[in-house]
Order: structure tokens, then sequence, then C-alpha cells
């Protein structure tokens, strides 16, 4: 007996050490979280929940008469922002919100106290309209008009604000009460035991969950809005605003934002007001709306997060070419940004490729996110499957050899048999697209309608093919692409692939070659081995599609032939 008794002891002593981990381990996930809210100012409940902020939005204030600035308006135009209407049920998760009523105090501050936003004042005064349409319920949303949701300037923030984030507040945690009690208590057997115990696992298994993506979450936001932060470390006055006069008008821009293009770059040093700068620190040469364009251009590509495309302002076309030579003289591009990390070899090179994509799939302010790469995750097929697991809009990405790059858009997700010796057949939205080889352009290759299916084989299956022979992983699009592809099928891994196009479904352009029954191929040969494949999930967000448009972006973005840019120097 006493023997059975000191056992027990150690038993009960083992459970107690367990919980302790567990309880542990939940509270490094809940400090963790609490710890980097307050780092950056944050906190979990809005001290103020009525009246009005005042927000200065990268203000451009007029000067009085004569040029003279006025007093009160050399600050610019401070918006007032209705702390109700930020915290409506469709509003009070936004990243916006978040960032206004909870981290406040982890804002840059202009001259007279108020919060000042990193973002263009066109795009918030548009916001606010918005938003006030919604808090006087004459709108159930708060979404960009169709004229805004086409510019950049207006699309990019948007896209990046409405993100939501969940409530900072700690998740309700499983407490054992006296119907736990009561259940272990009341137990009469082994099985009854088991259950309790299984259920409370189950529960604190839930618990952790939600912490440990309410930590990611948290992380995520923290990441995006830190260029709108001030520095954590600001005694060097990073976080201080900037300003400049353009034909009366004031132009703002935070001095880290600027730091970010260089030490050097030239709208740093023009906006700087400690050597080395310009003269008397007004722009005299270059329009206004061509100077506010740049500077929200260069603002967008050190604000934005990394990886997102950044497209320059949308401009008439009349003046597109002299807005370039505005942009060159003060250090960038009239071209799309997209930051990718580095170390790695693409398949799609170039931001212009990206934009093309983009613009196929109507999601020009979405932000690729990258879930497989074969040289990093390897092409074994169970690997895929978990990786893009879940996620819809899938964008792969193949390469053939040095010449060759195509792939395929699939509006929905690879899913999987529930049996993995069985095959799965859906209908999905499906195009093919060719970066280069096959084409001299990036081209979009559009199906019928009855062949933009996927058929996918469970991980011990095989798709087959007409004849009822076992060939790969995965087949697009009627059998047109087969990833994993052999004969007899599946190949060992992804990388042995079959790509065949109709000749009548092919658009002119093409200059691949042809099978023997007169069909093309997008790679060097209708069988080949992929050197890299990646897969990418096109985020959806209802601020980022263009259901449609009078013409395509790659049109007013690089139409018309470019006109020679005449050397002259920066405004003096």
């Amino acid at each position: 007996m006493l023997e059975l008794i000191g056992g027990c002891e150690t038993i009960d002593g083992d459970l107690d050490a367990s919980i302790q981990r567990l309880m542990s381990a939940k509270s490094v996930l809940t400090d963790g979280t609490s710890r980097l809210v307050a780092e950056r100012g944050g906190v979990s409940h809005p001290l103020e929940t009525t009246g009005e902020m005042l927000v200065n939005a990268d203000v451009q204030g007029w000067a009085g008469e004569g040029g003279r600035e006025e007093e009160n308006e050399s600050r610019g135009v401070v918006f007032p922002v209705s702390r109700r209407a930020l915290l409506l049920p469709l509003m009070r998760k936004r990243y916006i919100s978040v960032l206004l009523m909870h981290f406040s105090d982890g804002l840059p501050r202009d001259p007279d106290g108020h919060v000042y936003l990193e973002a263009s004042p066109a795009y918030f005064e548009a916001f606010l309209d918005e938003l006030t349409l919604h808090e006087t319920h004459r709108t159930g949303t708060v979404d960009l008009p169709p004229s805004k949701v086409a510019d950049p300037t207006y699309s990019e923030y948007h896209s990046l604000f409405m993100r939501e984030l969940q409530s900072f507040s700690a998740p309700t945690h499983i407490r054992r009460g006296a119907a736990t009690t009561k259940a272990v208590d009341g137990a009469c057997d082994e099985k009854a035991i088991a259950d309790v115990i299984q259920t409370s696992l189950s529960d604190l298994e839930k618990v952790m969950k939600r912490l440990t993506c309410r930590r990611e979450e948290v992380v995520k936001f923290l990441s995006a809005m830190e260029p709108f932060m001030k520095g954590q470390d600001d005694a060097r006055g990073d976080s201080a605003v900037l300003s400049l006069e353009v034909l009366g008008r004031k132009v703002s821009c935070m001095k880290r934002t600027l730091q970010r293009l260089g030490n050097d770059h030239p709208l740093l040093t023009r906006f700087s007001n400690t050597p080395p700068c310009w003269g008397d620190r007004r722009v005299r040469q270059t329009p206004t709306k061509h100077f506010v364009n740049t500077v929200d251009f260069a603002r967008r590509r050190m604000t934005m997060p990394k990886g997102q495309l950044i497209r320059p302002p949308l401009m008439d076309e009349a003046e597109r070419e002299l807005f370039r030579e505005d942009l060159t003289m003060y250090g960038l591009t009239y071209s799309p940004i997209l930051d990718l990390p580095a170390g790695h070899e693409w398949v799609i090179k170039s931001a212009e490729e990206w934009v093309s994509l983009l613009d196929m799939i109507k999601k020009p302010t979405c932000r690729p996110s990258l879930l497989f790469k074969s040289s990093r995750d390897g092409s074994a097929y169970a690997t895929m499957l978990q990786c893009v697991a879940g996620k819809s809009g899938l964008l792969f990405a193949l390469r053939d050899g040095d010449t060759h790059r195509c792939g395929c858009f699939l509006g929905g997700e690879i899913t999987p048999p529930a049996d993995p010796k069985q095959t799965t057949r859906y209908r999905v939205p499906f195009f093919f697209y060719s970066l280069s080889g096959a084409y001299e352009t990036v081209t979009k290759i559009e199906l019928p309608e009855e062949k933009q299916n996927v058929e996918v084989a469970g991980t011990q299956g095989a798709v087959k093919d007409t004849k009822d022979e076992p060939r790969g992983n995965v087949a697009f699009a009627s059998g047109c692409l087969w990833l994993g592809f052999d004969t007899p099928g599946p190949a060992a891994d992804l990388s042995s692939c079959h790509l065949w196009i109709k000749r009548d479904q092919l658009p002119e352009g093409y200059t691949g070659v042809y099978t023997q029954h007169g069909d093309g191929s997008l790679a060097q040969t209708m069988n080949f081995t992929c050197d890299e494949m990646e897969i990418y999930h096109m985020e959806p967000t209802t601020y980022g599609w263009r259901p449609g448009k009078p013409r395509s972006f790659m049109d007013w973005l690089f139409g018309g032939m470019c006109r020679h840019t005449q050397n002259r120097d920066i405004d003096r």
C-alpha cells in the first residue's frame, strides 16, 4: 500500500511539473507578445474611444500671400479622425485603426504635437471620405472608388492599411472550474478519465495555437507598420519631419524615410536642413504635382512591405515623359519596384515581368508570397502539397535551361483526395504564360473554359492519361501540363514535366518548336526536366482586384517612345 501511495505521489508530481512547463510556455508567449507591443508604444486597449484625433498625413500646406507662410498653415492640413469610426466592427481590426488607436504614442509627432502619418495626403483624404460614409451608415464598406483603385498612390496604401489584425487582448484561458472537477471526481472508469484528460489537452492545445498565431500576427503587423512609427532609439532625430516649399506649397517627409534611400541620395540632400543641403531650400524648376508624386513614389518604396510590387504614380500620357525627366533628376526611374530577398535566382526576374503577370490576373496591388521553391525545398510531391495547403490563387513559375521560362496561374487550390491512393479532378480558373523562349515578350495563353481544370493525385496514387495509364502527380488543363511525369508514372519528383499546347490555342508571335503532331510547347521540348520551380500565393484582397479597365496597366506604364532626357541640374 505504501508503495502504491508513493507511486501515485510520483505521478502527481510529474503531472504538476508538466502543467507548470505548459504554463511557463504560455507565459513566454503572452509576455513576449505584450513586450513587443509595449516596446513600440502600443497598448492593449485604446486610452480614448470618443472624439477626434488630429492626424498630420504628410501635409502640403499653402503659403500666404506673396509667398509668405501663414503661421496656422505652415504645418499644412491636419485631418480630424473619428475614433468612433475607427472602432466600428468593420474597422477596429484593420491595420490603420490598430496603428492610430493602439500605437498613437509610438507614432511621430509634428511640431504642434499632432500624430504624423507617413502617407500620401491625397490617399488619406480619400480614406476619410469613405470612412465618413461608413460611419454615417451610407455605405457598408470602406472601399476606394474605381477611379482611385487604378492609381497606386491610393491603392497601395489602402491595400496595406486595410489588412486585418486580431485584438491585443489575451484569449480566453482554460481554467479548471467546477465542471472539470466534477467530471474528474465523478469518473468511475479508465475511459471516463481518459476522455477528461483528452478534452483538457485538446483545449490547452487550442489555446497555445491561438497564442502562437496571435504573436505571429503581431510580429507581422509591427514589421509592416515599422516605417510609420518612431525609431526605438530616436536620439538622432531620425523621425523628424522635413519640409520643402514648392511653388508656395509645403511638401513633407520623414527624415528616416529619406535616409533609407541612401545617405547621398538626391532627395535626402534636397530635403535636408543640415549640410549638405541646398541653399534656401525652395524648389523652383519642378512643377508641384511632379515633385509631390516623386516624393510619394520614393516614400512608397521605403514604407511598403518588402516583396510588394511598388508602381509609379498614374500620370496623364501627355506629361508622363516630362515626369520621367523629373524623376531621373531626383535619382529615381519611372519603373515598378519589387525587392526580393538577395541570394536567390528567381524564375520571374524583374519587376516589369511581375507587372505583366499581376496585370494578367487583375491583382496589381497584391503581395506575391513564395510558398515553394524547388532549389530550397526539394522536388518531393508531398513537400509541395504541404507548402501550398489551403492557399487559393497559385502562380507556378518553371525554368527549363537558360532560355525558356513559363508557368501557369491557378485561380484556386491544389487539393489532394482524402484517400492517398486516389485522385480528384475539379474545375478552376486557369491560364498559361510565357516569360521567355517561346515568345519574345511576356505572353498570356488562355484556354477554353472546358480545359480549365486540374487533376490531383494522392501521395500514393497517380493521375492517369486518356488511355488509363498512370502518368504523374498533377495534371493541369486536361493534361496539357504534367508535374512528376513519367511512363509509367509518377516520376520520382516533380521536376519531370510534360507541356504541350494546341497550335490553334497559341497566340500570335510563337517562336518555339512544334511537336510531330503540330502542337507547341512553352519549354524547350514537350518533355523536360524543370531546373527550378516556384509557387507563389497571390494573396487575395478586395482592394487589389480590377475587374475591368479601358486599357492595360502595361499600356500606360511603358507606352510611348522614350524621349531623350536633357541634362539639367537639380533645383538649386
